[in-house]
């Protein structure tokens, strides 16, 4: 691949606010992404992790569900969840909100710095791009995911940069297919990457990459996928995106996997920042390597098809669209220019002042931001969201009257119950890889109360059941005959 000029994110050392503004930047970001850490697969992370330590090794099979007890369980995430326990143990909810504001921060600091165009307009995309990853950020090792899939792409830049070295995606791959099974995204962008130059080649475009540097970057995208098997889980590493996405219902039951509807305004954004970058695209009169095209078309597509995949979109389409969006932005303002337009003298603030005054900002946002994760991670509002959220009260009951017996319950409570409650195993929780059709089919059944659910409850042996009020099963079962054992504005406990 023939070297590019200098990196984007290289800029005249007399913008004495690019620094300032960056930092900035970084700060609101984490702002925006310090939150309470309380996601509805985050327990049962927990959970896998302290039996790892518990165990020291990787928990391989399944111990926390009655439905798939004993079974092979290809835990991708198992160091990742090995870090979150340990991060728990030690910091509590505020080192979890902690890692997710830091790592919110880092990775969309890291794409600035890949990005062109003055700082203020950076800044602008950053902020835009926070808005569509916000959704994904939650203490998951998804979030890890992302941070893995900008360092990727932080390699391919520098190789078109002549200054960079495809070797690194071996251990960073060897890493990342042990934090999270996202892996994949990562040789999606390797492989958009190599059909872009295969294209570019094949119709002997200037610039094109040479055969040589096509066949380099074939080959360390066929290591960094032999790398991926460098964990506990061996050969079924490379099985673990096929039958995560080969589940059938997981558009119906679970809303991360569904369709944008973007006439939720959490979900806008990405249908902002697409049409801004396709609209970049079609003025900037710029001529754009097809590999990065490609990329980030086929992220744009992904995300089309699952709200899950807007963050990946986002963090790849920053550079490209700082790219072209500035080269529209520029041209429009020369125009201006040319048509008699005068723009204001420039009056900067003696450096000194400008100093402290950037200073001052920042350290008030500094402080901002931690006065935010710490309010945010409190005993009290957490518990206060937790009760709000997840089925606190009723656990406590349980946990006081220990009624016998096999409980079904709720899929978004899963998780939460296999760490709130271990004394009970799940009917299922948020592992769809390893549930499959076949449990979460028989879960919808159930819970809607289709023909069958009464067989379906006998064949597992069940004899309580922890659900929302408002779920039709809740009438099935008083209908069926089973009591009501407890009952709150949250949940409800029948049984037999």
């Amino acid at each position: 691949m023939k070297p590019a000029p200098s990196a984007p994110s290289e800029h005249p050392a007399g913008d004495r606010n690019g620094l300032f503004i960056g930092m900035v930047c970084g700060l609101l970001v984490f702002l925006m992404a310090a939150r309470t850490p309380l996601d509805s697969d985050l327990w049962w992370h927990l959970r896998a992790g302290e039996e790892t330590l518990r165990l020291g090794q990787p928990l391989l099979s399944d111990t926390l569900s009655y439905t798939r007890a004993g079974v092979d369980w290809v835990n991708h995430s198992w160091l990742a969840q090995v870090g979150m326990a340990l991060l728990f143990r030690w910091a509590g909810f505020l080192g979890l909100g902690l890692a997710v504001a830091g790592l919110a921060a880092f990775s969309l600091g890291w794409v600035y710095r890949q990005m062109s165009g003055p700082p203020l307009w950076r800044a602008f995309l950053v902020i835009l791009a926070a808005l569509v990853v916000a959704p994904v950020w939650s203490a998951r090792p998804q979030i890890l995911s992302l941070v893995c899939l900008v360092a990727v792409n932080q390699i391919v830049l520098n190789v078109h940069r002549g200054r960079g070295k495809l070797f690194w995606l071996v251990p960073l791959f060897v890493l990342w297919s042990n934090l999270h099974g996202g892996y994949v995204l990562g040789l999606m962008l390797l492989g958009c990457e190599l059909a872009g130059g295969l294209f570019e080649r094949w119709m002997k475009q200037p610039g094109a990459p040479t055969g040589r540097a096509l066949l380099r970057l074939g080959g360390w995208t066929l290591a960094a996928g032999v790398a991926v098997l460098v964990n506990p889980n061996g050969l079924d590493m490379w099985r673990i995106p096929f039958q995560t996405v080969g589940v059938q219902v997981l558009q119906q039951a679970i809303p991360e996997w569904a369709s944008p509807d973007f006439h939720q305004a959490v979900q806008m954004p990405f249908l902002l920042m697409l049409a801004g970058l396709l609209g970049a695209l079609a003025l900037a009169g710029q001529r754009v390597r097809a590999g990065e095209l490609l990329k980030v078309m086929f992220f744009a597509a992904l995300g089309l098809s699952a709200r899950r995949n807007f963050g990946p979109f986002a963090l790849l389409a920053l550079p490209l669209f700082s790219q072209v969006g500035w080269a529209v932005l520029a041209r429009a303002a020369d125009g201006l220019r040319g048509k008699g337009s005068k723009s204001a003298p420039r009056r900067d603030l003696p450096l000194g002042v400008q100093k402290v005054f950037n200073l001052t900002i920042v350290a008030v946002l500094a402080l901002a931001a931690a006065i935010k994760v710490y309010a945010v991670t409190q005993p009290a509002l957490v518990s206060m969201y937790e009760r709000q959220n997840f089925p606190a009260r009723a656990v406590e009951w349980l946990k006081a009257e220990q009624p016998q017996g096999r409980m079904f319950n709720a899929y978004e409570w899963g998780g939460y119950l296999t760490w709130r409650l271990p004394e009970y195993p799940v009917f299922v929780d948020g592992r769809t890889d390893l549930f499959g059709d076949e449990i979460i089919g028989e879960w919808l059944k159930i819970v809607n109360a289709d023909d069958g659910w009464e067989a379906s409850l006998e064949a597992w042996d069940v004899d309580l059941a922890l659900l929302p009020p408002g779920y039709p099963l809740v009438r099935a079962l008083e209908s069926a005959g089973w009591m009501i054992l407890y009952e709150d504005e949250r949940a409800v406990v029948l049984g037999r």
